[in-house]
């Protein structure tokens, strides 16, 4: 899979990524990455599949040590969700009907 990274450029996100799929020609933004605030001061790095479509089997977000520890969980949820037939055509179509 084609994976790659698009900073988000926002006042408010200092180290927040889009995960971005290239496929057949076209990108879609496929879920997240980046520095979350959580309470008492708490400041971690996260992942998440954007859940446009059911994925309660393949651990769709999780925290990791660094961007590159988030990259790496990323995509082994990614295609471990991928494997299963009709899921990543069902994505996608998802992901075209939010963008018309």
């Amino acid at each position: 899979m084609n994976l790659y990274l698009r900073r988000v450029i926002h006042p408010q996100a200092t180290d927040n990524y889009r995960v971005i799929l290239k496929h057949e020609g076209t990108e879609f933004e496929i879920g997240s990455i980046g520095i979350q605030h959580g309470g008492a001061g708490a400041v971690f790095w996260a992942w998440a599949i954007d859940a446009v479509v059911p994925m309660r089997d393949v651990g769709a977000q999780g925290r990791g040590q660094d961007r590159e520890d988030c990259m790496k969980q990323f995509r082994a949820a990614w295609e471990r969700f991928c494997a299963k037939p009709g899921r990543l055509s069902d994505f996608l179509t998802q992901k075209r009907k939010r963008l018309a």
